[in-house]
């Protein structure tokens, strides 16, 4: 496990750990038909173990985090309708408009966080998938769960935690499933 899960672990144990998350409005309430992207954070947007917050639990400044967001960025611009649903333990630590200012750019696409726990990250996105009545969504995420998952369900994509988005086949992946969304009978293009 890495600094940053270690952390989590010791802080949720503390129960000090911010249960902003019990309160936030589900903003996908009778949206089922919009098309979203769970999102993990750790070895997705950035490699894993690339130091994220200090002994207190605060964000730091760090120029190697979200390193890989702009492609994600690049991948998801043909696709506007497509939200961005946070799956990644930092959901844990940080409140929405935390998880939004990480976003930069994608920050507009924020529809929330996975407020399912389960026993596993995979078992977390089904959850909220059901939960959420979700038809049409992607997850992409390094959690070996996913990476279990993704032999039976395409919409689970894993990537390699010290590669994250910057796989080429990972980004292959992510843009066929974003056109095959888009052609399941709706137009993710428009606005």
């Amino acid at each position: 496990m890495n600094d940053f899960g270690n952390k989590l672990r010791i802080h949720a144990r503390t129960g000090t750990h911010c249960d902003a998350f019990k309160n936030k409005v589900d903003r996908t309430m009778g949206h089922s038909d919009r098309a979203v992207v769970f999102l993990d954070f750790d070895g997705v947007l950035h490699p894993v173990g690339v130091p994220a917050v200090d002994d207190a639990f605060r964000l730091i400044e760090n120029p190697d985090l979200f390193v890989w967001r702009p492609i994600l960025e690049r991948l998801l611009a043909p696709y506007p309708m497509v939200g961005i649903i946070v799956s990644s333990d930092w959901r844990r630590l940080f409140d929405d408009a935390t998880l939004i200012r990480l976003l930069g750019p994608l920050a507009t696409r924020f529809v929330g966080v996975v407020e399912s726990y389960g026993t596993s990250r995979s078992a977390e996105i089904l959850a909220e998938v059901k939960l959420r009545g979700l038809n049409r969504w992607v997850a992409l995420d390094d959690h070996p769960s996913v990476n279990a998952a993704q032999a039976r369900d395409p919409r689970f994509i894993a990537c390699g935690p010290a590669t994250g988005l910057s796989a080429v086949d990972v980004q292959r992946t992510l843009s066929a499933r974003l056109a095959a969304l888009s052609v399941d009978g709706f137009d993710l293009s428009r606005v």
